[in-house]
This record gives structure tokens, C-alpha cells and sequence, in this order.
């Protein structure tokens, strides 16, 4: 796992195993056939599915390692809202937005191929890069201070951050899906 921390709030990316993408990835495929974008629900059975090996257990483990980064302390609960997947195709955005939990995720479940990826790459979120990065934002334009850190979606990446941490991914183009998860949740706080 690894922590970035440009200032305040601290991201952490983690990989995830291929068995959990494919779990996830199989029920997706049919949601999303004959689609060109969506938005849906994981159900319940799929996301506690596996016991120790499910997709909520080895959520909650991978934020029981985040938050004992952060407050050195460990943690006794996660209760998690919802999991969710995004589907998009090209030209779509996810505008910036937060989410409702103390704790949220992303983890890519696919990637597409860039059209012009050099291009676009050598081009930043303010310049109107078009390459599918997620964005987080932070603070305004302080001088001597970085507001934005990006990260190129890689399949089994899964970035775990504060839920009011604003965030959003840039529109790509090229061809094929850019499939992500998303989750939110709530960690009990305790201080002893």
C-alpha cells in the first residue's frame, strides 16, 4: 500500500487481487451489456460474498491499514453505505464531487486505450488533459502550496481517501470502458 499526504488529508493506493476484479467484473458485464454508460448498485450477496475473502472484508482491512497510518490507532468497525460501479465511455466526465462517508473509495475495474495517450499525457487537469486521470483537490490557489495531485487509473488500483476529500475524473478520450467502484463508509470513532 502506498500513503500520499501532499498536505492534510492522506490517499492511500493499494492494488487488489485479480480474483476480486473478476468477481466484480462478471456481475458488472451484465449489468452494463448493451449499455453506453451507467450507474448501479452492487447487491449485497456479490459484496459479502467470500467471507474473509470478500470484497467488504478485504475493503475493511485495506482501511484498517489506512486509518492506523493515520491516527496510529486501529480500528474496531467499518460499516459500510453502499458499493457502487460507474460505467463510462468516452467524452463523459465525473465532475468533482465528495461523497457521504467517512471513508470512500475508488478501484478501476477497467481501463480504456487513450486515444494520442502522449498527448494527452503531457498535458495537466488545468490544461484540459483528456486522458481519464482521477483528480483530487484540496485548498485554492496558495502560493508555494499544491491544491491537486492526479493519478493515472490503472486496473486493480483502488484508492481509499476522507469522504469529503473532493475529487473527480477527467473525460478521455479513445475506446472502451473506463469501469470504476466506488464505495462509502463509516468508522465508528473511539477514543480510547
Amino acid at each position: 500500500m502506498d500513503f500520499y499526504s501532499p498536505l492534510g488529508p492522506m490517499i492511500a493506493k493499494a492494488t487488489v487481487p485479480s480474483t476480486l476484479l473478476n468477481h466484480i467484473n462478471k456481475y458488472a458485464d451484465e449489468v452494463v451489456a448493451g449499455h453506453q454508460g451507467m450507474e448501479f448498485v452492487l447487491p449485497r450477496s456479490l459484496v459479502f460474498a467470500g467471507g474473509e475473502e470478500s470484497l467488504a472484508q478485504q475493503t475493511a482491512r485495506l482501511i484498517g491499514r489506512c486509518l492506523q497510518r493515520v491516527t496510529n490507532a486501529g480500528i474496531e468497525e467499518v460499516k459500510f453505505q453502499s458499493f457502487w460501479v460507474v460505467s463510462q465511455f468516452a467524452g463523459a466526465p465525473s465532475p468533482v464531487h465528495f461523497h457521504s462517508g467517512d471513508i470512500s473509495g475508488v478501484l478501476y475495474l477497467k481501463v480504456p486505450e487513450i486515444s494520442d495517450q502522449e498527448a494527452e499525457e503531457a498535458k495537466t487537469y488545468i490544461s484540459g488533459r483528456q486522458a481519464g486521470y482521477i483528480n483530487f483537490l484540496m485548498g485554492g490557489k496558495q502560493q508555494y502550496s499544491k491544491s491537486l495531485i492526479s493519478f493515472k487509473p490503472r486496473v486493480g488500483d483502488f484508492y481509499i481517501f476522507p469522504g469529503w476529500l473532493l475529487h473527480g475524473a477527467e473525460p478521455f478520450r479513445g475506446k472502451g470502458e473506463r469501469r470504476s467502484m466506488a464505495f462509502n463508509a463509516f468508522v465508528p470513532y473511539s477514543d480510547h
